[in-house]
Parts: C-alpha cells; sequence; structure tokens
C-alpha cells in the first residue's frame, strides 16, 4: 500500500531531503512514504551526533576515574542489575496508520541508574553509555536494510545525547539547588530535590527528541491527513514517559542504600525485579491478544467480503488488497497461485523469488515461521531477513497446494520469538483456507456458466474458424497447391493461410495452437489475423513476423497457450523459399533430382506466445522443377492407432515419396488415406492439417 501526499510538501523539506541525499544518494528515488521516513531519520541523526559528541566529552571530564576502583563491588552490583532490569524489557506497539506501526520498549532499569547515579555520582551515566551501545550493536548486526540500520544511528545519537547532555545538565542544575550525592537521608527537602532532577531530565529529553516528533507530526499530515496526527503524539508520548514513570523510585531506592544498607536496597530491588518481569509478561499478552483480535476481526470481514462478491476471481486481488494490509503487522507479503500468479503484493516494487520458494511449499502441510536467524531452506546459505511465516493453500477437496501466503514482519519492538510465530500460524492457515474457498466458489461457478454458453461458443467458434479460412487461392503459374484441414472436435487449433503478397510472392502459414477447444480455436483465430497483419507489413522478413505477433500476443492476451507456426514467403518466379520455424513440425522439402530424398526445414525458433524476448533466425532454400513442399501439423505423425503406435514421420515421407509423380492433390490424398487406413476405426485425437506445395516440371 503505497500512499499519496494529502499536503504540499514545502521547501524546507525539499532542503532537508537535499542533506540526506549527502549521506544516502538512494533517497531521491524511494517511493515518498520510505523517503520521508528516511530524511527524518537521517536529519535527526545530523542534529543529535554533535550533541552526543559533547555529552561524551563532558562525561569524560567529570567522571571520577577513581570511584571505580574505591567502589568496585557497589558499581559492579548496580551494573549486573542494570543489564538484569535492561534484559526484562517491555514493549509498546501503536497502530499509526493503515499497516504502519510505531513501536518501542522500555525498562525499569533507570531505577538502578538513578539510584546509582544519586549515591556515587555523574560517574554512573556510562552505564548508560554501555547499555546503549550494547542495544546499538545488538539491532544493528539484525538489520537487514541501510533503512533499518539508519533508524538505528539515529537513536544511538540521540539516545547518548539524552544521557550525557541533557543528564549532567539536570545534574548541575541539581547540585546547584542544594542537590548532593551520595544522596542524604531521606527527608522533603531531599526528595523533592531529586524528583525535580528527574524531573527536569525528563523535560530536557522531551525537548531533545521534539525535533524529531515534529518531524514525525508533519509527515503523518503529510503521508496520512492530518486527523492522522493523534496516534503520533499519543505513541511518543508513551514511549517517553511510561519508562520514566518509574524513576522516582530510584530516589527510595538510593535513600534505603544511604540508610540501611545493601541489604536493605537488594530487597527493594528484588521487589522491583518482580514489577519489571510482570511488566514484561503484561506488554507481551496485551500484544499478543491485540493482534489475535485483529487477526480474528480481519478475517470476518474477510470471510463477509468474499461471500457478498460475485463469484470471480477476479474479484479476489482486490478484496485482499483491501483487508490484507491491516492483518498482521507485515512489512511484505505476498499471496500467490502457483506458479507466480499474484493476488495481492506489498510493495509493489518488491520482486521474492516465488520460484525457489513454490517447490519447498509444496511439501508443506502446514505453515512454517522463521526467525530473523534462521536459515531459510529454499536457499544456499545464509541471507539477512526478517522473522517470517508462510502458509500453502490447499484445495478444500484434493487437498493439493495451489497456492501460497508469505510475510515478512516488520521488526518492532516485540521479540518475535518461535512462540509470537506460531501465534500467527491458525490465522494464516484461516486465510488460506478462505482464499482456497472463494477461488473453489468462483469454479463451480464458471463451470455452470460454461455449460450454458458451450453450445454457442461452438457454433460461433466454428463460424468464425470459416469464415477465416482462405477458400481461393493466388495464381502462381507453374505451381500446384492443396490444402485441407480435418478437425478433431467441433472446432480447431490448427489453420493454414495463403497470403497474397506485392511482386506477385506468396505467403504460406502452417501453425497449430496448444490444446483443443474453444480457447485455442479463439486463438487460433487472434495468432491467424496478426501473422496475415504482420506479413503485409513485412513482406520479407518471416522472423520480424513472428516477433511482432509474438509480442502482440504476450501484451494481449493471458490465454497461457502458445502456437507453433511455419511461415515461408515464397517467390515463384525464381523458386526460392525464405521461412521461419517457430517450433513447428519440420515440413518435408522433397527434392526430384534427389529420388525424393527429404530436406527438412527445422525450427528456427521458439512457439509463439511464450517468451516476449524470444527471436527467430529465417532460411532460404530453393525449390526446383518437380520438388515438393509437404507441410503437416503433428495430428499426422502422432495419430495413434488401436495398438497405441504412432503414424510416425517416417510413414509420412515414406508415403510422400511413393506419389511424388501424382499432382499436389494426389499427394495428398495419398498421405490421408494412408493416416486414416492406420487407424482403422479409431477417430482422430488431434487436428491434421495438410498442405502440399508442387513445382511443376519445366
Amino acid at each position: 500500500m503505497f500512499f499519496k501526499p494529502r499536503a504540499t510538501i514545502p521547501k524546507r523539506y525539499k532542503l532537508l531531503l537535499a542533506v540526506a541525499r549527502i549521506l544516502r544518494p538512494e533517497v531521491g528515488a524511494m517511493q515518498i512514504e520510505r523517503q520521508v521516513v528516511a530524511v527524518g531519520d537521517l536529519v535527526s541523526f545530523l542534529y543529535a551526533a554533535p550533541l552526543a559528541i559533547a555529552g561524551i566529552i563532558w562525561l569524560i571530564r567529570v567522571s571520577d576515574w577513581q570511584l571505580w576502583r574505591a567502589h568496585s563491588a557497589e558499581i559492579g552490583l548496580q551494573a549486573v542489575l542494570f543489564f538484569i532490569f535492561n534484559y526484562l524489557r517491555f514493549f509498546l506497539i501503536v497502530e499509526l496508520r493503515a499497516n504502519r506501526y510505531g513501536s518501542s520498549d522500555g525498562s525499569l532499569a533507570g531505577i538502578i541508574l538513578w539510584s546509582g547515579i544519586l549515591l556515587f555520582g555523574p560517574t554512573l551515566l556510562w552505564l548508560a553509555i554501555l547499555g546503549t551501545l550494547f542495544e546499538f550493536w545488538s539491532n544493528w548486526r539484525n538489520a537487514i536494510s541501510d533503512t533499518a540500520r539508519w533508524s538505528q544511528y539515529r537513536n544511538l545519537a540521540i539516545n547518548i545525547a539524552g544521557n550525557t547532555l541533557v543528564s549532567l545538565t539536570a545534574l548541575n542544575i541539581y547540585v546547584a539547588i542544594g542537590g548532593t550525592y551520595p544522596l542524604s537521608p531521606l527527608s522533603t527537602d531531599t526528595v523533592i530535590r531529586a524528583f525535580g532532577l528527574l524531573a527536569l531530565n525528563f523535560t530536557l529529553l522531551i525537548l531533545l527528541w521534539s525535533g524529531y516528533l515534529l518531524y514525525g507530526v508533519w509527515s503523518q499530515r503529510v503521508l496520512a491527513g492530518s486527523d492522522q496526527i493523534n496516534p503520533v503524539l499519543k505513541f511518543f508520548f508513551l514511549a517517553m514517559g511510561l519508562p520514566h514513570m518509574a524513576h522516582p523510585f530510584a530516589i527510595l531506592a538510593a535513600g534505603l542504600y544511604a540508610e540501611g544498607g545493601i541489604p536493605v536496597y537488594l530487597f527493594f530491588i528484588s521487589g522491583m525485579l518482580i514489577v519489571a518481569y510482570l511488566t514484561r509478561q503484561l506488554s507481551w499478552s496485551g500484544e499478543s491478544s491485540r493482534q489475535q483480535s485483529r487477526m480474528l476481526e480481519h478475517l470476518e470481514r474477510l470471510g463477509r467480503a468474499i461471500i457478498d462478491a460475485p463469484p470471480h476471481t477476479e474479484n479476489l486481488p482486490a478484496i485482499l488488497k483491501a483487508h490484507i494490509p491491516n492483518m498482521f503487522p507485515a512489512g511484505r507479503y505476498v499471496i500467490w497461485i502457483f506458479p507466480e500468479d499474484t493476488l495481492v503484493k506489498y510493495p509493489l516494487d518488491w520482486q521474492p523469488d516465488l520460484g525457489a520458494i513454490w517447490p519447498w511449499l509444496l511439501e508443506q502441510e502446514q505453515g512454517q515461521i522463521f526467525q530473523a536467524q534462521d536459515e531459510l531452506p529454499w536457499q544456499n546459505g545464509f541471507d539477512s531477513h526478517n522473522p517470517m511465516v508462510l502458509s500453502p493453500i490447499k484445495d478444500g477437496e484434493s487437498g493439493q497446494t495451489f497456492g501460497g501466503v508469505y510475510l515478512e514482519l516488520y521488526a518492532l519492538a516485540q521479540p518475535w520469538d518461535r512462540q509470537a510465530l506460531q501465534n500467527l500460524c491458525p490465522a494464516m492457515q484461516t486465510l488460506g483456507a478462505q482464499i482456497a474457498s472463494a477461488i473453489n466458489q468462483a469454479r463451480v461457478y464458471e463451470q455452470s456458466l460454461e455449460y450454458q454458453r458451450v453450445r454457442e461458443e461452438l457454433k460461433l467458434a466454428g463460424q468464425i474458424q470459416s469464415s477465416l479460412l482462405p477458400s481461393v487461392f493466388p495464381k502462381m503459374p507453374g505451381w500446384q497447391l492443396s490444402v485441407t484441414l480435418a478437425p478433431a472436435g467441433e472446432t480447431s487449433g490448427d489453420f493454414f493461410d495463403v497470403i497474397p503478397l506485392e511482386g506477385g510472392r506468396v505467403g504460406i502459414v502452417l501453425a497449430d495452437v496448444l490444446d483443443k477447444g474453444i480457447g485455442p480455436a479463439l486463438y487460433m483465430a487472434l495468432s491467424r489475423t496478426l501473422i496475415r497483419t504482420y506479413a503485409t507489413e513485412f513482406e520479407l522478413q518471416p522472423d520480424v513476423v513472428f516477433f511482432a505477433t509474438n509480442e502482440r500476443i504476450l501484451k494481449d492476451t493471458r490465454a497461457n497457450l502458445f502456437v507453433t507456426a511455419f511461415y515461408g514467403i515464397l517467390d515463384p518466379q525464381n523458386g526460392t523459399l525464405t521461412y521461419a520455424n517457430a517450433g513447428h513440425n519440420p515440413p518435408l522439402l522433397l527434392r526430384a533430382e534427389s529420388d525424393g530424398e527429404a530436406e527438412l526445414l527445422q525450427k528456427t525458433g521458439l512457439p509463439i506466445g511464450i517468451d516476449e524476448e524470444a527471436t527467430w533466425e529465417h532460411h532460404t532454400v530453393n525449390i526446383f522443377p518437380g520438388d515438393v513442399l509437404v507441410l503437416y501439423t503433428d495430428g499426422i505423425p502422432e495419430a495413434q492407432n488401436m495398438h497405441k503406435e504412432f503414424f510416425k514421420r517416417s510413414a509420412l515421407e515414406t508415403t510422400a515419396r511413393a506419389n511424388l509423380q501424382q499432382s499436389a492433390e494426389g499427394i495428398q490424398k495419398a498421405i490421408l488415406d494412408a493416416v486414416y487406413d492406420f487407424l482403422g476405426e479409431i477417430a482422430p485425437q488431434d487436428d491434421i492439417t495438410l498442405m502440399v506445395l508442387l513445382r511443376d516440371n519445366e
């Protein structure tokens, strides 16, 4: 889902974009939604990085390095507790707009940090720096894109600036108003000063982040409309405020440490550890419950939409596009029917390797999950990826897999462990069942309509074919031409044409569309029309005629059919035949001077309708007096009798050679008689088309 700007982009943004392109030139080519996010990260990094550097220098200058030696045990305990609390992180996820989430995590580690600062001074801020660097390293290592890495750079710069410059500023003011560390025994004045320190630190942090906040509000207005600003503000203040709500307990912890020592301090901290654990579990359960509710809600809506929609498969992509984006927290997704018939995909410029995934997914009975560190079974070696879930789409009756659902999840603050991913599988399988049901419903409906239309279509197709086949051939003195087409059913996928060209030249076409029935018959009509049209445009280039026909067919049709065709340009005056063979049975050129030895006019390229970039070659042969050219479709060599034997090309060649002294019509009749004698009482299973061209002896 790509968003279009709803407001005019100001000149200030163009300036920010120009600055961002210095660090990331590719930003200018991004789509607007991704570009706005990337510019925000880059600009925020640029304004926060100098502040972070200044803060680090300031912290180095005010740090009491002897403190580490004098209180190594106490500071070591603080460090251990700090990292334990950091491990027990809770997270917050807010949906800012359709399929776009804001996520943040936090912890109660601030209780340990600020109690340590109130006891030992600003030197303990190094714990926050180390924690920030460790978090940056962990997240950066798992990032799979430059955009994700720059988001981590932005967080690193702002967090370091907040943990140094902001905190040191607040601490200086705290000391200026009479605050001390170690913290004085708990009293009203002591608590008020310490609380003022924490409140001032929080206020300065808001100011530090305000640039990024204002940019986020502006970008939300541009991308989603001004009515969508509230979610951004709500998320920002929740993400900033929730971790700081516990900071006042650091005052109590420091006071207990100062008055009762480590045992009392640890007793209090053990209670905070329980609270931290419960907070983590609560955030986990709350987000899981939210996701489950959202998935069930959207699955229900999707089911109703499928039931209410007309039973046609062409309606399904639009229905899925309307309901899938908000169903899962997926950054990239695709739902497709094998092998590569995509129903819905996001982003549109993403090209997943469905050809590699499909053989693996065929073997799966249910949904499969992969964490970011897991190797993907359809790839050779490890390649960075987001957590993902894949599920097959199975036919309800046969159980055969015919499609798949592929989700790559956003890297949110929620840790995507195996249990969290596994929770998505039931909804994925339900989604697959709904899609299978919709496709089956459309198939049954279409079959019933097909039954009602079949007679009329057969009649119409027969009329079209009869009107397209030439009934009068150009006059060619010194040449004989005889053609017959015998359909195996009511309609035929075979066709032939004889096209008069300038300069007395004649175009000869013989072709066969894959399969039989109404569809191939109509496909034949289109192919015949295109070949005839381009034959008059490129009169001496049969290969170009095939190229133009192939390109137009692939652009204008989605029939998944192809045509084998032979097209030759005959110059009756000099006896030359310039031809191209698009995957068709090689015609037989029987030479009179070599007792009928056959020369095969081999294939010069692929059948028409397979590859839009396919090309063909052309060749030229001379047809001398007495020579016979036999063109045929595969209904002759593949004719099969009751013993499951094939007529084969060798029998065709033998029969033609034995009748070289006859007219073109006589040769044609002899070949057809041989085929029908071979079949006996068995009816032909394929269309039979035969063309015989003979040059008279001078």
